[in-house]
């Protein structure tokens, strides 16, 4: 009879530029698994059509969440250190997103119901880190603007979630790793 195994999945949540990518590839550096945030490479796939989240949310969003659930799925079969997933952000911030632009709709607000995270880390806008790029075209405004609603999904979903104090990156991992 085989041990069944269970890794537990861990969401590095918040807006744009709070620092979760930065940790997340520290947490690899450590050889922790970790699933990278999957809406960049989308965003560079619709921008060679023209179009970006602003000109087509909905159509962003199913590939945004398509790449997040089979990153949640995936993430059951993974050998793993302790047990423990990453993810570069969480299925419910797609539906925190598009709330936050006032398109959301049933359809977008029952997906996070379905799909249950062990553990939120927060990162809350961090104005001295920000910085923007190709894909993140938001101002420090927007940034701070979102982070509201994906703390509402996710205490809607009833999953623990824990405030990521401003530290440095190593401080950062520790503070993640000492809490789970």
């Amino acid at each position: 009879m085989s041990e069944i195994k269970i890794n537990k999945r861990i969401v590095l949540a918040g807006g744009p530029s709070t620092g979760k990518t930065s940790v997340i590839n520290e947490l690899k550096k450590k050889d922790f698994y970790c699933f990278e945030e999957a809406a960049r490479e989308i965003f560079d796939e619709f921008k060679l059509k023209g179009l970006g989240f602003k000109t087509d949310p909905i159509e962003i969003s199913k590939n945004i969440f398509n790449k997040r659930k089979l990153d949640f799925e995936a993430a059951e079969n993974i050998e793993c250190r302790d047990n423990l997933v990453f993810y570069d952000r969480g299925i419910h911030e797609v539906t925190a997103y598009l709330r936050s632009i006032g398109n959301s709709s049933n359809y977008w607000d029952r997906i996070p119901l379905e799909y249950k995270y062990d553990i939120i880390f927060l990162f809350e806008p961090w104005k001295e880190i920000y910085k923007k790029d190709d894909n993140r075209i938001e101002e420090f405004s927007d940034a701070k603007k979102i982070s509201p609603f994906i703390i509402s999904i996710y205490e809607q979903s009833g999953i623990n979630m824990i405030k990521v104090p401003n530290l440095s990156i190593e401080e950062r991992v520790r503070f993640i790793l000492d809490r789970i």
